[in-house]
């Protein structure tokens, strides 16, 4: 299979699509093809190391041959050089007699000696050029441009822009069309002395004088976007030579095009006034026609200085009057439709300033280690509408977003764990949904009306929701956790996150779901702990009447009561400080209460069935004792008193559990209904355990807590 797979991905006519419709049709299932994508797989990884094992073993063969090309390149140099020299000795032996005068030629006696003036002027710039070919290396392209001439060279140091420290020796030559950068070569025999480093276009960099300042002295700045070069003289002599020349070339360049946009838009009005006898015959009007064949508009110069100048915009960060300058020129050009090469030439410099000055601004957004975060989202805001501007909205909008992860996980990490877990959670969950809420505001104000940006938003939103949950699922879902503390934990993250439904994001269903699956595991462990303690306590029961001490005792039980919702407690005192009721009757109505309204805040549509089983299975496990205890023959003298608890667990407790149920899910609870018809036998005197239910009375319910 290996062998034949190789085969037919190495063969010359290899098609990928086919290949893989093939892989298609015959496996059957995902695993199978499953296993094919593992097999080429391991054949790509095979053969990742037979290409490294080739390039280990070839590596001393590559590094000799880079040595002998360097070395032909040099002696092609030199051949080239000699080569020049010889041509210009047989020329000027040429034309040298006996006597020591130039022998005239045919050009020459036909009055066109100039012809030869310039053919030596080419050989002297090419030879100046072939000079510079044996110096520099890498630079074969030289002699590529036609009419290429050095203005200027010389050697200058580098240095670095931020912190003005030395970076290296360079040498620099100004061309007639660019300006070469060329670094040195350390330990070099030959002629070969430099390396080619850069090549810079004359018309799209802007030379800077900067002024004497510490250490930084005769010193000038090379703005040719995205690079921004300092270079230092040897003295102010040879900085004023620099930018003298400088200046020179701009002015040569300029007026080179000129030239050019002339000759390639000639005028077409005739210099001379036609005759009248001429205008009376013809039977055209001559200077009707002459006013129609006016000359084109000469380009105006804003124009032809548009590339500097966004240049000089974009180095200095005036983002929006490069894009003004930007906008004013492409009307200028997408109304003028003529096929000059000035104009042509000046569009694709515009377009390239264009993605130059996108890729500075997408700069700005950019999220990176050495970056500062103080401006927030406010520094972004002229960056991301600037992008919108020029087209760019998706790029903008994801870097908007990245940024925006950046800012909320430098905020969380202030959060130090000290104190309570629900300290905790309320101060991350304020800090991370307040943020939310200013970053959506920040992005309705940056990207308006765009559906695919706001889509963007919100599965970012819900990308980092997913990480926050993450956080607090390992932070409080722990085995310790009472279900008291989850409770208030999860409503004040809800609420928390209530406060996006203002801006339309709505991440409360999501936030359910994330937190559904612990939420369900937490409630079945907390159930699992009440039914033991339940249990536990049902073997100390003795059924006896709870003993309150004293009167103050018994007021400040009652009214603990009362604020738990058991307002008819009151009608189980007997005597001064006695209760109707055993102390286990009484804290399990209380544990009880405390977990009902835990459940109901944790209550959701998907968490429903959860809620009931473990409301349920915790009052069974109560009713089960006091059901066990009555047909125990060991508390038949305390048949009455444990009929008096259990009509007080489903009257007054049940009753109120349901009715808070209702209230609070709005409709009411099936297993606690059911739980009432099954344990209302042990209401009645005498009564034993109805094995059909549906025979028992139904139980009349309450429709209000007034009177319990």
């Amino acid at each position: 299979m290996a062998d034949s797979a190789i085969k037919k991905i190495g063969a010359p006519d290899f098609n990928p699509e086919k290949y893989v419709k093939e892989l298609s049709q015959r496996c059957v299932g995902g695993q199978e093809l499953q296993q094919q994508r593992q097999k080429i797989q391991a054949l790509a990884d095979e053969t990742n190391v037979l290409l490294k094992k080739n390039v280990y073993q070839n590596y001393m063969q590559f590094i000799e041959t880079a040595k002998e090309i360097s070395h032909l390149e040099s002696e092609m140099y030199q051949l080239s050089h000699m080569l020049t020299e010889q041509r210009s000795l047989l020329s000027s032996l040429a034309t040298t007699s006996l006597l020591g005068d130039k022998i005239p030629s045919a050009i020459d006696s036909d009055g066109t000696s100039g012809e030869g003036e310039e053919e030596k002027e080419e050989e002297e710039r090419r030879r100046k050029l072939a000079a510079i070919l044996e110096k520099v290396e890498g630079c074969v392209t030289l002699l590529e441009t036609p009419g290429r001439t050095i203005l200027h060279e010389g050697d200058l140091l580098e240095l670095d822009p931020n912190e003005n420290n030395a970076l290296q020796r360079v040498h620099a030559y100004l061309f007639s069309d660019g300006y070469m950068i060329a670094s040195w070569i350390p330990n070099r025999r030959g002629p070969v002395r430099y390396k080619f480093e850069a090549m810079y276009e004359l018309g799209s960099l802007a030379v800077v004088n900067v002024r004497d300042m510490g250490s930084v002295k005769t010193a000038f700045k090379l703005l040719a976007f995205p690079d921004t070069r300092v270079f230092q003289c040897i003295n102010n002599q040879s900085k004023k030579e620099w930018l003298d020349k400088f200046e020179q070339a701009k002015k040569a360049r300029l007026a080179q095009d000129q030239q050019k946009r002339e000759s390639a838009n000639p005028t077409e009005r005739s210099p001379s006034r036609p005759s009248r006898s001429e205008s009376l015959e013809s039977p055209s009007n001559p200077f009707e026609d002459a006013d129609d064949s006016s000359a084109e508009p000469e380009l105006p110069e804003w124009l032809m200085e548009v590339p500097e100048d966004l240049d000089v915009c974009i180095a200095q960060r005036h983002f929006e009057e490069a894009y003004n300058l930007l906008e004013r020129a492409r009307e200028f050009l997408d109304k003028n439709t003529a096929t000059d090469p000035v104009i042509t030439d000046i569009r694709r410099k515009v377009e390239t300033r264009a993605k130059a000055l996108t890729e500075v601004l997408m700069k700005e957004l950019e999220v990176s280690p050495d970056k500062s975060l103080q401006g927030g989202l406010r520094a972004a805001r002229r960056a991301v509408r600037l992008l919108n501007q020029l087209g760019r909205s998706t790029q903008a909008c994801d870097l908007f977003l990245k940024l925006c992860s950046c800012i909320l996980k430098t905020q969380l990490k202030r959060v130090k764990r000290e104190g309570a877990t629900v300290l905790y959670v309320r101060q991350v969950g304020g800090i991370f949904f307040s943020n939310l809420t200013d970053m959506a505001r920040e992005f309705l104000r940056a990207f308006p009306n765009s559906p695919s940006c706001a889509s963007a938003f919100v599965v970012w939103a819900g990308s980092e929701l997913n990480h926050l949950t993450s956080h607090l699922i390992k932070q409080v879902f722990m085995p310790q956790s009472s279900i008291t503390m989850l409770a208030e934990c999860v409503t004040c993250v809800r609420n928390q996150c209530d406060q996006l439904c203002e801006l339309g994001v709505d991440l409360r269903y999501q936030l359910d779901g994330l937190l559904r699956t612990p939420l369900t595991r937490a409630l079945r462990d907390s159930r699992e702990k009440l039914v033991d303690a339940v249990k536990l306590r049902a073997a100390e029961d003795k059924w006896r009447p709870m003993n309150l001490q004293s009167k103050a005792g018994l007021t400040k039980f009652l009214q603990e009561m009362s604020d738990i919702g058991v307002a008819s407690i009151h009608t189980y005192v007997t005597g001064d400080c006695w209760l109707g009721l055993t102390g286990n009757t009484v804290a399990f109505s209380k544990l009880y209460l405390t977990l009902l309204e835990d459940c109901l805040r944790l209550a959701t549509p998907e968490l429903l069935y959860t809620v009931d089983e473990v409301l349920g299975d915790v009052f069974q496990a109560q009713m089960l004792h006091v059901e066990a205890s009555l047909s125990s023959d060991k508390y038949k003298t305390e048949s009455k008193f444990i009929q008096k608890n259990a009509v007080f667990l489903l009257d007054t407790l049940l009753t109120l559990a349901e009715h808070c149920y209702e209230e609070k899910i709005g409709i009411p609870c099936n297993r606690l209904s059911k739980l009432r018809d099954e344990f209302s036998w042990l209401k009645k005197d005498g009564g034993t355990k109805q094995t059909n239910t549906h025979t028992t009375k139904p139980v009349t319910k309450y429709s209000t807590t007034a009177y319990i």
